[in-house]
């Protein structure tokens, strides 16, 4: 469009200079032709073929006196003839048809050039040229309508304007809006390869997020991936939800048969410690080793709870109505287990340091660092990443405690909570291990440090089920220590 109207534009100024030659002409024919100056008219002709023959002459039956040319002998001969003689032999000679209509267009505008068959390129890269713009339009300029003279002996002939431009005008306009052309080609060419690509980065960046969550244990399909399409990434993201909905489907399953297995073994743990009972009123001489089935079957107890609470947690990734959601102060609970942990590891003199933030997502400074989530569990699980760092910390150490705002997925504000120590640090291949269930690093196998291990793992629960993440690395900042963050959404 814009190089349509470029050239039009162009077309139309030259197509006015070349009428205000035009006119000038044909008032200088009129004239001539008002004084029978025959000879003047012919050698208007002459000076300017190319301009004159769109200025065309007829007698009062419609037959063309001008332009007429002869070959060059007879033009020769007949230059010594007086205008009226002149006048008399063009009448004389054998007239062509007369014309039925004069539709103001150039019989051989397109018979200048050879039929060839164009190119897929030419084809691309032609443009729209105004045909109206090329030929003037005789409707809407009064001025170029046929007038009438009347000669010197009583007759009259009629002056037709026929004005169009060359056609080498139209191929040279051509040839000069190519550059402009091909810009606007590429610029298209650009905002479609643009549009492209981020529709499909905006696809495949939906897929790779429920990928990335299946990594993190989130199998929960995205809606969004049914209806993608049916070309081959919508097919992918199809088979993905398919994949993700199977996985959800049996990691359900999983952890309901290891939740049913964890009930089941507590009927007969049940009935031991009721045989234990009984068994001392008639053996009171066994209490050493009844004491000593009542301590494992409180361990047996004890390790099947924690294994039914990770199993409670673990489902609540899956079924979200099970969590009970109130609004929960984090700053306020770190503070709290803060001195509760400084109290009870007194002995190793450790120090904690922390400091409660003033910055909030708004005006409320106390609900600066709230989250919605469950109380209890949260305060378990910070609990026990806070206890885990006084208890691996070397004596006389510093126990780091920060919160700051963060955003989940560059979008979704979030608050991240770090608790550094300086106990060592852990291998780098097990970063990742500490937070699976009965995983024990070689440095914590015994009974005061090592637990079960599913400490972490119930912490690794309950920041899942409040739609959190978790992660650990050791320190760099030249400290032996660990880092464990913990990233949880406000909403």
């Amino acid at each position: 469009m814009v190089e349509r109207w470029l050239a039009e534009k162009e077309l139309t100024a030259r197509m006015d200079v070349q009428i205000e030659s035009l006119l000038i002409q044909r008032q200088q024919m009129v004239d001539a032709l008002r004084v029978g100056d025959l000879i003047a008219v012919r050698q208007m002709y002459r000076q300017d073929r190319r301009l004159m023959s769109q200025i065309r002459v007829y007698d009062e039956q419609g037959a063309i006196i001008f332009p007429r040319y002869r070959d060059r002998d007879e033009r020769t001969q007949g230059r010594g003839q007086s205008g009226q003689q002149s006048m008399e032999r063009a009448m004389q000679r054998p007239l062509p048809p007369p014309p039925r209509t004069y539709d103001n267009k150039p019989s051989n505008l397109n018979d200048e050039i050879p039929a060839r068959q164009p190119s897929v390129l030419h084809e691309i890269l032609k443009p729209i040229m105004p045909s109206s713009a090329a030929i003037a339009d005789t409707d809407a300029r009064p001025e170029l309508a046929d007038i009438s003279v009347e000669l010197p002996d009583g007759q009259s002939v009629i002056i037709q304007l026929r004005p169009h431009l060359r056609f080498a005008d139209v191929v040279e306009l051509q040839h000069g809006n190519f550059p402009l052309r091909l810009l606007l080609i590429i610029a298209f060419s650009v905002l479609v390869c643009v549009w492209l690509s981020r529709t499909l980065t905006q696809r495949i960046g939906r897929v790779q997020s429920t990928v990335h969550r299946m990594i993190d244990g989130d199998y929960q399909a995205n809606p969004a991936l049914s209806k993608m399409g049916n070309d081959e990434l919508g097919l992918l993201a199809k088979d993905v939800a398919h994949l993700s909905t199977r996985l959800a489907d049996s990691e359900l399953a999983r952890k309901q048969m290891l939740s049913d297995i964890s009930h089941e073994l507590r009927s007969p743990l049940a009935r031991l410690d009721v045989a234990t009972e009984l068994t001392r009123d008639f053996a009171p001489n066994a209490h050493r080793y009844l004491d000593r089935i009542d301590k494992e079957s409180a361990r047996m107890n004890e390790l099947i709870e924690q294994i039914i609470h990770i199993q409670s947690l673990q489902m609540q990734q899956y079924t979200i109505d099970n969590l009970e959601s109130e609004a929960v102060d984090l700053s306020e609970i770190i503070s709290d287990i803060g001195q509760d942990v400084c109290f009870e590891f007194q002995h190793k003199e450790v120090r904690w340091q922390w400091q409660p933030p003033e910055y909030s997502f708004g005006n409320d400074l106390k609900s600066a660092w709230t989250v919605q989530g469950n109380q209890e569990q949260l305060h378990s699980a910070l609990e026990n990443v806070v206890r885990n760092a006084f208890m691996h910390t070397a004596a006389g150490s510093t126990v780091i405690a920060e919160m700051k705002a963060v955003q989940i997925d560059n979008k979704m504000p979030a608050i991240q909570i770090s608790i550094t120590d300086e106990g060592g640090g852990v291998a780098n291949e097990d970063l990742e291990r500490i937070f699976q269930p009965f995983v024990r690093l070689d440095t914590a196998r015994h009974r005061d440090t090592g637990g079960y291990g599913l400490g972490l793992a119930i912490v690794h629960a309950v920041v899942m089920a409040h739609k959190g993440y978790i992660n650990a690395h050791n320190r760099r900042d030249g400290v032996l220590g660990l880092v464990v963050q913990i990233v949880l959404p406000i909403k």
